[in-house]
């Protein structure tokens, strides 16, 4: 009898952790499917915006606006020469097509220094002191001090990016809409997801401001 109750608690129990996993996993496939079907209407609704007002503006190679990385460049080119007050962003393009390949390769340069410097800090660690039972203060915050500059130096990668993606839609959008709106619909493409997808699928077909136009994309 009481071998027949515990291997009927057991199969109950199996079963609800069974259950508890297929649910997790469920909820896991929903939340995986909505990402990749909001990713595909972003990029779908964005390559539209651009290819048809890189078509408006008269450049040849507006089809880029559907290849992944060449729209980001055409994305850049759209804006034209940035002016700020001193100085000016020529090819924005090429910026936002190249900063990540490079922050890319500085980070990896990063990651195996981090390797190295924590692997040196350890063995000196183990073999001058004999210790066993853990690192040292030393090493401990040699790698704190490392991550620590890494993550600045992410944070300022990410803080500049922005700035760049954020100057590139204010001239974009200033080509349809006044400078203000054109600053306030470029800060929330920066901060809320699809946004600048849909902003720029919208305006796509709105007429230029005076002097926006096709014979002043470099301006």
């Amino acid at each position: 009898m009481d071998h027949a109750y515990y291997e009927s608690s057991y199969y109950q129990a199996n079963s609800s952790q069974d259950t508890v996993g297929m649910a997790v996993l469920s909820i896991y496939l929903i939340i995986l499917a909505l990402v990749l079907i909001f990713s595909l209407v972003s990029y779908i609704l964005h390559s539209i915006g651009l290819y048809t007002i890189a078509g408006r503006l008269g450049m040849s190679n507006a089809w880029l606006a559907f290849i992944p990385f060449a729209r980001t460049w055409l994305h850049g080119e759209l804006a034209g020469e940035i002016s700020l007050k001193t100085k000016k962003i020529r090819n924005p393009g090429v910026w936002k097509l190249v900063m990540p390949i490079v922050s890319g390769g500085i980070f990896f340069v990063f990651y195996i220094l981090f390797l190295l410097i924590s692997g040196v800090g350890i063995f000196l660690s183990f073999s001058l002191s004999g210790r066993t039972d853990g690192l040292s203060a030393g090493t401990i915050m040699g790698i704190l001090f490392f991550l620590i500059i890494w993550i600045l130096v992410a944070v300022l990668y990410s803080a500049v990016y922005q700035v760049l993606c954020v100057l590139i839609n204010i001239q974009i959008y200033g080509r349809f809409t006044s400078r203000n709106m054109a600053v306030v619909h470029a800060v929330l493409s920066a901060l809320i997801p699809l946004y600048e997808s849909i902003c720029t699928f919208v305006i796509r077909n709105k007429n230029f401001n005076p002097g926006m136009g096709p014979n002043n994309l470099m301006q």
